[in-house]
C-alpha cells in the first residue's frame, strides 16, 4: 500500500491550524495520518512545501482561489471554511501569504499538491 508523507509550514484543518505538519496520505488521497515536526523540510521520504496547506479545496482549485483573492483583506481563517468541500476536494499548497494575518498578498499562489 502507497503512502505518500508531505511536510508544509502549516495545515489548515477546521479545528484549527497545525504548525510544521507532517501527513501522510493514502493511496486514494486518504488522510491517515496528522502530526508535527521541528524540522518538516528535513524529514526524510517527505515532500516538503512552503506555505499552508489545505485538503478538500474545490476541485476548481483557481477558480476558488481567484474568488479568495478578490477579497484580500479576510483572513483565511474566515474564508477557508465557506470554501472547503470535505470529502470531495484536492489537497493545495497556498504560498505568499501574510503569515501574522494569515492572508493572502499579491504574490499568494496555488499549487495542487
Amino acid at each position: 500500500m502507497t503512502v505518500r508523507r508531505i511536510a508544509a509550514s502549516l495545515l489548515w484543518t477546521p479545528r484549527g491550524l497545525v504548525r510544521r505538519p507532517v501527513v501522510e496520505i493514502g493511496a486514494c488521497g486518504d488522510v491517515r495520518r496528522v502530526g508535527s515536526s521541528d524540522d518538516p523540510d528535513r524529514e526524510p521520504f517527505t515532500a516538503f512545501f512552503a506555505g499552508l496547506l489545505v485538503f478538500d479545496f474545490p476541485q476548481d482549485f483557481r477558480g476558488a482561489f481567484a474568488r479568495l483573492q478578490a477579497q484580500p483583506e479576510v483572513p483565511l481563517a474566515e474564508s477557508l471554511p465557506a470554501v472547503v468541500t470535505p470529502g470531495c476536494g484536492v489537497p493545495v499548497v497556498i504560498s505568499g501569504l501574510e503569515y501574522d494575518g494569515l492572508r493572502l498578498t499579491p504574490h499568494s499562489r496555488i499549487m495542487r499538491v
